[in-house]
Formats: C-alpha cells, structure tokens, sequence
C-alpha cells in the first residue's frame, strides 16, 4: 500500500518514458503513475463487460491519497451495480453542461479575452457585460439562450434613448456582437448545436453617423468667436481651439501627454496607443498651438496627459468637448470630430496637395506598411499647411466674414515670408538653428554634420 510520504519521495525512474511511465499501485486497482516530467497522476484500473480499462481520477497532490481512495471505492460501488464508470463520468459531464448558466460561462469567455485583447478593449467588454449582459441573462442555462432572449437584452438598450430620441445603435450593436462571440466559443465546444444570435445585427441597421456634424464655412466665423468668448474652465475653452486648429481626433486630444510633444522641433508625436487601431503620426504644431499649450503648462504641466481633468484626475471623457459646443448653442450643428470634415474641405479649397492634408489628417491605415515609414512625409508643406490653416481661422473669427479663398491663401502666405529671413547672408545664426530645428533637423543630427564638416 502507499502512504502520502512515500508518494512524495517518488521520483521518474531511469526506465521511466514518456510512454511508459512508472507504475506504483495501493489497493483495490488504485494506481499512481509517475511520468517522465515528475507528474503524478492517479488511475483506477477495473474490468467491466469482460474488458480490462482504466479510468484518470485525478493529479496528485492536488488529489491527495485519500481522495483518490475514495473516488476508487465509488467506482467500485458503480461496478457492483452494473454500471461502466467511464460511461457515468461523460453522462455527469454532459449533465454539468446541460446546467452550465450563460453567465458562468461568459464570465470564463471574457477572463480568457483579458489575456488577448488590449486593456481598453478588454475594459469596454468588462462594461458591456456587467451593465447590460449578465442582468438580462441572471439563471439562463447557456444551453437555453435563445433568440428572443437576445433580441430582449438588445431592446432594452435600445430604450436608452438621447434627447433627440435616437437609440444608441452603436452600443446594441457592440453588445451583440459580445454576447454573439460567447455563443460562437460555446458552438465550437460542441455545447450548443446552433448560434441564436447569429441574425440578429441586422435587425439593428447602423444608424446615419453624426460624428462629422459640422457648420458650413460661412457660420464658421461665429462658432471661431463664440469659442474665444467661452466662460466655461480654461481647459475646454482652449480644447476647442486647438481641436479647430489641429484638426485632430478627439482621443488623439484627450490623450495627448506631455512626453509626446517636441517643443524644441515644433511637433506632437502623437502615439494613441490604447486604441483599436493604433495611430502614430506627427502634428506639426503652429505658432496658435504653441500658445495653447504653453497656456495649459500652468493648469496640467505637472500631470502626464495636458487636457486633464483636475478634479476627478483622469482625462476629460469623450463628451467633454461636445458639451461644451451643445452650450455655445451648436447642438445637432458641430461636433468635435466635425473640425477635421471643415478642415480637410476648405484646405483643399485653399489648393494645397491632397496628398499632404491626407497624411496630416492621418488617414492611413494601421495594416498599410506605407504608414510606418511614411507618417512625416511631406512634412514641409504641411508645416505650412498647419500655420496657414491656424492663420486663416484667425482671419475668420476676427474679420467677422469669409474672405475669398485665394486672396486668403496670399495674404497669410505674405505673411510668413515677411517673417523669414531675406536671405542666408542676412540671416541670424541663431535664427538658422532654430529654422532647421523648425524643419525638423534634430539636435543630434545637427551635430553630426557640424563634426562632418
């Protein structure tokens, strides 16, 4: 017979192979084989119908000696009866299965996505689950779920209406699409025969999108002067503007941090990298969106992201620029995302390259190689892009009116070439560092060609 201090001192013997493992046996067909890789696993070894089998209790120690002992007896007390142990285990288990509650099992589906996905898309499905998932699904067997379950749970959110009377279709959608990925793990274990919810998307059509709402050109003079007169917190008042200015994406603003600006080159790197599709590219920055930011060094220079939210210390929501357009009075008219749709119409208007606003509106995608290598291409036109796009809201919010665009392009233009040095004979030492630090010449490689020379 084993005892537990003879099973610890059991060790793979030199005759020991992975498929041969030794074996050491207790009583009544209780056996412990020891694999090659130190594992102990208990076996109960019986004759049932004229056939010698055996059947896998369990891993010691976590099944320890007497457990083993006992689940042998009970297969004992099965044989006795007339019943194959072997066939009891798998009707047990189908039977746990038939049990299993849909939120058990999600709950299993979502801890194994934490391991897969990014933490802000992991957070999000976190949400989804625990607000609208797991209550309308409360002591459903997963075997159960059908689809008017799920249609029920996507009707319910539909109820949650904004006060424009519109759904969010966007989020039933997501939730679907959530509940629909749990389902499809538990067809692919074989546990449910059918998907219910496969159909049901199309029940819920994407609704029109209204992220680019956004004023036409002649209101965009008074909508640049109602954001001047904002007496709302500083931080919104200068979101606003540096979003008009920038053209940015609202999340590429909420999670512009400090380390990602170069002051000394005049750029932003912006490196969202908690998004679904991450987004690395360079921003230019204006003399405008210098100002801004050397403004909001003295409300947030101490924290890691500019626009934060001092009182709840995290960065603004996603909302946080829309409310404060809906309380100039530009609800249903301007939306944060809706500056980029103004920009990128009235740059090519001004005729500048097409090419050049496309790479400085970031629209390349994430799998196209070009992006990695291309993300600061052209970007001398599109430093002066930025300066004459900052110039030409100025000149808008200012004069009140729309001027003409190509008399708007040459006077700005004008501008900025009164502002360089007429030549390099004439020009400052200092004035020319700083000229090619502006074009993007690092300090180092300055450096470098100084040694060279």
């Amino acid at each position: 017979m084993l005892s537990d201090s003879k099973i610890r001192k059991l060790k793979p013997s030199e005759k020991c192979t992975p498929s041969r493992p030794d074996k050491y046996s207790d009583q009544q067909g209780l056996q412990i084989l020891v694999r090659s890789t130190d594992t102990k696993t208990w076996i109960s070894a019986y004759r049932f119908d004229g056939k010698q089998t055996r059947l896998t209790l369990g891993t010691y120690p976590i099944m320890s000696l007497a457990e083993a002992r006992q689940a042998n007896t009970e297969i004992k007390t099965l044989l006795a009866d007339g019943i194959d142990p072997k066939n009891k285990k798998r009707q047990d288990k189908l039977a746990n299965i038939h049990a299993q509650k849909f939120n058990d099992y999600a709950l299993d589906w979502l801890a194994e996505r934490q391991r897969n996905v990014k933490p802000r898309t992991y957070q999000q499905d976190y949400n989804r689950m625990h607000k609208d998932v797991l209550p309308h699904f409360d002591g459903i067997a997963l075997k159960d779920v059908s689809f008017e379950d799920c249609r029920a749970m996507a009707d319910e959110i539909e109820k949650r209406v904004n006060k424009n009377g519109e759904p969010p279709r966007e989020v039933t959608r997501r939730t679907i699409d959530l509940v629909a990925n749990v389902l499809r793990r538990a067809k692919r274990e074989r546990i449910i025969e059918q998907n219910p919810i496969d159909d049901l998307k199309a029940l819920y059509p994407k609704a029109k999108s209204q992220h680019m709402k956004h004023v036409d050109i002649h209101d965009l003079p008074a909508l640049l002067q109602a954001i001047e007169g904002y007496h709302g917190h500083d931080q919104t008042r200068l979101g606003m503007k540096f979003l008009a200015y920038s053209f940015c994406r609202t999340i590429e603003l909420r999670m512009m941090k400090w380390s990602h600006i170069d002051f000394a080159n005049r750029l932003w790197r912006v490196d969202i990298d908690n998004l679904k599709i991450a987004r690395k590219h360079v921003v230019p920055l204006s003399d405008q969106m210098l100002a801004i930011l050397e403004e909001m060094k003295a409300i947030t220079g101490q924290y890691e992201y500019v626009f934060y939210h001092t009182g709840m210390h995290q960065p603004y929501s996603e909302e946080f620029i829309n409310n404060a357009l809906d309380i100039l009075g530009y609800a249903g008219k301007q939306t944060g995302h809706g500056f980029r749709h103004i920009a990128s119409t009235n740059l090519n208007e001004l005729g500048y390259m097409g090419d050049a606003i496309e790479k400085q509106m970031a629209h390349d995608k994430k799998n196209d190689i070009r992006a990695v290598y291309n993300h600061a291409q052209h970007l001398d036109e599109r430093r002066k892009i930025m300066q004459v796009w900052a110039d030409f809201l100025d000149l808008l919010r200012d004069t009140g009116e729309v001027v003409d665009f190509q008399i708007a392009r040459q006077q700005i233009e004008k501008s900025l070439e009164s502002k360089r040095p007429d030549s390099l004979q004439n020009a400052d030492k200092q004035d020319l560092i700083k000229a090619l630090l502006d074009q993007g010449i690092t300090a180092d490689e300055l450096q470098i060609y100084i040694n060279e020379r």
